[in-house]
Order: structure tokens, then C-alpha cells, then sequence
């Protein structure tokens, strides 16, 4: 199934524009020092805490169990960075942990930020235990693989996850109940990534949030220092669990939020 919001006039990633004309007016030089200043506090508060046991077992399971889930045809599909390979046909690291995490905390109704060519939700589709049961909902503003449109289990929206368009689609097609799943790998900045996690958080209730590429660059870094604070022992970062799972210069953090 397929929902194209992509042409919506006035909708695309309003939130996240909207919010960057804000900062943008406000980061003078003082400012700017400033939040630099409360970044090295925040950062000290998150690090100052211990997560979990119980998260560490459930990554460690995670990663057991995705050994086992064949991702023999699931690849990442064109490269966005350039190594001299254009495109990979063949599963990274975490699409296991992604199929392992989802079979062994038994999620059935995902949402997802961040389709690209798919390669994370069909190993997420994998890792369901029955199929059938499946509900995965991805959103990206492009659409480069048109085989989800015909993928039994996912709904592929066309779109900015910030938007108006989106957003009521989210609603009516799994508001009713809490998810299970909210996985945002999406524009890798600190205020989309945060309004992604605030809204998604709020109107669909995940049972965890998985977050790619936390430490990537210093807003990416500076949302999983926030994110770790608020969230405290409910917080980790994977890769510190099981280093295959992301570089350590790149990192995924899970939350368990119920």
C-alpha cells in the first residue's frame, strides 16, 4: 500500500522549517556559546548514569535472535556516501539486530521514519513472527523502491514525517492503539529528529524508540546527550552493548518507554 503526501503545498516539513527560522534569528554568537556551554552540561548529567541491566539483556537477545533470520535478499539499496560502491544488495550489521529486536520483543505494529530504499523495514518485516500479523508504517520524502507498494505488512508513505499530511496519516492508520515499535533514522539534525521523537512519541505511545546514527555529528550527539537525561536508566546506546551491531562512531540507541 502506498500514501502520497509528497506534493501537499504548504505541509512539507513545516515543523522542522518553521523551528530552524526560530533558531536561526536567536544563535548570535552569545547565544550560540551559550548553548555550547549547557550541550558540555547536559552531556555530563548523561553520562553521570547507568542504564538498565535489563536493556543490556534485551540488545544481547536482540542480536542472538537476528543471527538466526535469514536477510539473504534484504539490502540497503543506493549509497548516500561515497566509497566508490553506488549500491548494496547485501544486509548491514543492524539489519539483524533490527529483525532480532522486533522478534524477540514480539513487535507487531511498527512505525517508521526514514524508508530510504527500504532495507531496515523489509528486515524489520523478517523479524515479525507471523507475517500476517505484521502492520510496519515507513515514511521518507523519497520513494526508491516501488516493491514496498506491493509488500504484504507495509504501508509505505510518501512524505516529510513533520508534516500536517503525514502526521493524520499516522492517526488514522495506527492511532488507535499504542505501537510497538517507533524506529527514526531520518534527517540526522537535532531539531527534526527531536520533533520526530516529540510527536511520535505522543500520538502513537511506542512500547520502544530505536534511534540510527546517535552520535553521528554534534546535533545527532547533542539529541542523544537530551535524550539520555530525560530518559535516564531507559536509555542505551547498542553499539556500547554489541559493537558489531553499529561503528562506534555512529551508534543506535533504544529506549523502553513502557
Amino acid at each position: 500500500m502506498i500514501a502520497d503526501f509528497s506534493d501537499s503545498p504548504g505541509l512539507m516539513n513545516s515543523v522542522s522549517r518553521l523551528l530552524r527560522r526560530v533558531a536561526n534569528r536567536i544563535h548570535t554568537p552569545a547565544a550560540t556559546e551559550k548553548i555550547l556551554q549547557l550541550d558540555g552540561a547536559i552531556a555530563d548529567k548523561g553520562a553521570a548514569g547507568a542504564a538498565n541491566p535489563s536493556l543490556t539483556a534485551i540488545v544481547e537477545q536482540a542480536w542472538m535472535q537476528g543471527q538466526a533470520i535469514d536477510l539473504s535478499t534484504v539490502g540497503y539499496g543506493p549509497a548516500h556516501w561515497n566509497d566508490g560502491k553506488k549500491f548494496y544488495d547485501t544486509p548491514f550489521p543492524y539489519y539483524f539486530f533490527l529483525a532480532g529486536f522486533v522478534r524477540s520483543q514480539n513487535c507487531k505494529r511498527i512505525f517508521e521514519i526514514g524508508t530510504h530504499f527500504g532495507g531496515s523495514t523489509n528486515a524489520m518485516l523478517r523479524g515479525v513472527a507471523d507475517p500476517s500479523e505484521a502492520r510496519i508504517v515507513t515514511v521518507d520524502v523519497t520513494d526508491l523502491n516501488p516493491t514496498l507498494h506491493q509488500t504484504a505488512g507495509i504501508v509505505k508513505v510518501i512524505g516529510d514525517a513533520n508534516s500536517e499530511g503525514v502526521i493524520k496519516m499516522a492517526v488514522a492508520t495506527m492511532g488507535d492503539a499504542p505501537i510497538d515499535l517507533l524506529y527514526v533514522d531520518a534527517a540526522h539534525d537535532f531539531v527534526p529528529t527531536l520533533v520526530n521523537l516529540g510527536l511520535y512519541i505522543l500520538l502513537l505511545k511506542p512500547r520502544f524508540v530505536l534511534i540510527d546514527d546517535i552520535v553521528l555529528n554534534d546535533g545527532m550527539r547533542s539529541l542523544w546527550n537530551v535524550v539520555r537525561v530525560t530518559q535516564g536508566a531507559s536509555a542505551i546506546n547498542c553499539a556500547d552493548v554489541v559493537p558489531a551491531i553499529r561503528e562506534p562512531n555512529v551508534g543506535f540507541g533504544l529506549l523502553w518507554l513502557r
